[in-house]
Order: C-alpha cells, then structure tokens, then sequence
C-alpha cells in the first residue's frame, strides 16, 4: 500500500497544479476583458465631452448673434409665397372656383353634368336625410389668407335638388 502512495501524491499535486494554471489563465482573461472596458469607456467619456463642448458653441454663437442679423424679410417671402401657391392649388382644383361657373348650375341638373360644369368636388358626403342621396362640396382657400369658401350641392335621385354657391370675396 505504501507503493501506491507517491504515485497518488503525485496525481493529486498534479491536479492541483493544473486547476491552477486553469484559474491563472481565466484570472488573466478576465483582467484582459477589464482594460478593455476601460479603454472603451474613456473613448466613450471623450466623445461625449466633444459634443458637449460643440453644443456649447454652437448655443454661445446663437446668443451673440444679433436678432437684426437674422432675416426677417426672408421669412416674409417665404410665407407669401406658401400662400400664392395654396391659392395657386385651389384654382387649379377646377372651374367651381368662379363665380360664372355658379350661374350655370340649375335644380334638376344631373349629377355628371355638374361635374362638367365644376369639376370633381373637393369631397363628397352621403345623406342619411330623406331628401338627399349624395353632397357635393367645393371648398378651398381662393386668396390664401386663411378664409375657406366653401360651396355645397344636394344630389337626389341623381339630380340636383337644392344647392348653394361659394360666397366669393368682393374683389374676386
């Protein structure tokens, strides 16, 4: 029995030996993977100091500016023209939008013929009212300045019954 016990003690101081060559290598992997976040964060810290020092700029520059340099009539062009072309998209919308075209629009007219007329309304609603079947409207903004004209035809069986032109402006 006494044979058998260095060769035992030498298994077991071997074994031992190795776990600890296993826990050296994890130790150094683990030390490894930590000076890398470390590195990492600290790129990360001087990126985020450099957008921080351009917004600071960036704020700096903004408040020194005077408000007299800033065009304002720049701004006045660009809202008149917003308003020319919304003015410009209504009368483009069809021919409701003069008020000689209203003068043609009769009761008893067919649906299709005001259509000619007017052009393709700019909605069109379905009544659950007994006397009307369909709403043709006409609206749209014709000077651009914010106020809707608006103009509405009642369809029953087809036809006209009932409608009400555009209040146009005066000097239109």
């Amino acid at each position: 029995m006494l044979s058998k016990t260095p060769l035992a003690l030498a298994i077991i101081s071997l074994f031992c030996a190795s776990a600890t060559v296993q826990a050296d290598e994890t130790l150094d992997q683990v030390l490894a993977e930590l000076q890398s976040l470390r590195q990492e964060v600290a790129n990360l810290e001087a990126r985020l100091q450099a957008v921080e020092n351009q917004s600071a700029e960036i704020a700096e520059i903004q408040q020194a500016t005077p408000a007299a340099v800033q065009p304002r009539e720049r701004k006045n062009w660009f809202d008149s023209m917003r308003v020319e072309l919304k003015k410009a998209e209504v009368r483009a919308s069809g021919a409701w939008t003069t008020p000689a075209t209203w003068t043609q629009i009769t009761n008893g007219l067919k649906a299709e013929e005001v259509i000619a007329i007017l052009g393709e309304p700019t909605y069109r609603k379905f009544s659950v009212r007994k006397d009307t079947d369909e709403i043709f409207l006409y609206e749209g903004d014709l000077e651009g300045a914010g106020e809707v004209v608006e103009g509405e035809i009642r369809i029953y069986k087809g036809k006209v019954r009932r409608f009400t032109p555009p209040d146009f402006p005066q000097n239109y």
